[in-house]
């Protein structure tokens, strides 16, 4: 009986066929994840119904939240690691999860404040959004009241123009780190001081206060990244304190 031939795909086909660009599919090759099933005489990559298969699971991998460098792992069917990363997936998950719920109840809690469309407050709706969507930290009842009274102080115009310094200071770090310039240096170690006197006025000097903001910051890098920050900006600010012997 005679063999069905194999059917091939190239590159543009396959890409057609699944909706994955040909560059992302060339990415994953270079990555391991897929490979051609076969070339033609001219060079050219052939795939066959096994890459479909194999591209597929790659595709529900990445839309479940696995990074390419986990993908490979899962693929090579380690257990171990599979263990490990649908473990770190699942906490991503729920903490996800804790904040959206978080947030859906601010939204309900708004929604039951507006009567009708006349009575909805623009302002209080972004406030209550930003609010749900920021920083989860653990305040204990001392710390929040230190908090409301420091915000007291400072009036609705003088908390307003203290975040708005944030953006703004964050850039130019940012700005500082890209460009090499070295956390010693002056113009380093002047963002150096503007960081820690806006920490300051959120803290009040309180260290054990800093100190649990910038473990929260850590642990949670999708707040982090979400305000232009990461682990490398932070540890520059740090370098740039400690050389202008600053210390939260």
């Amino acid at each position: 009986m005679a063999t069905t031939p194999t059917r091939y795909l190239r590159i543009g086909d396959l890409a057609r066929r699944s909706g994955v660009s040909a560059k992302a599919l060339r990415l994953y090759e270079q990555r391991g994840l897929l490979r051609p099933a076969a070339h033609s005489a001219a060079g050219y990559r052939l795939y066959d119904a096994g890459s479909l298969a194999a591209l597929s699971r790659i595709v529900v991998l990445k839309r479940a939240g696995f990074r390419l460098a986990e993908i490979g792992q899962l693929l090579a069917r380690d257990a171990t690691a599979a263990t490990r990363l649908l473990a770190a997936r699942i906490a991503t998950l729920e903490r996800e999860c804790a904040e959206r719920a978080q947030a859906l109840q601010a939204l309900r809690s708004l929604a039951q404040r507006v009567v009708v469309p006349s009575t909805l407050d623009l302002d209080d709706l972004v406030e209550t959004i930003a609010m749900s969507t920021q920083l989860q930290v653990d305040w204990t009842a001392r710390e929040r009241e230190d908090f409301r009274r420091r915000a007291e102080q400072l009036g609705p115009t003088g908390l307003a123009e203290a975040q708005a310094l944030w953006p703004e200071l964050i850039a130019q770090v940012r700005a500082a780190l890209n460009a090499g310039t070295p956390a010693q240096a002056p113009e380093a170690q002047d963002l150096a001081r503007r960081w820690y006197a806006l920490v300051q006025v959120f803290t009040g000097g309180d260290a054990a206060v800093a100190r649990k903001l910038g473990d929260a910051w850590q642990a949670q890098p999708d707040a982090m990244a979400a305000q232009g920050l990461d682990p490398a900006l932070f540890a520059y600010v740090g370098e740039a304190m400690r050389a202008a012997e600053l210390s939260l």
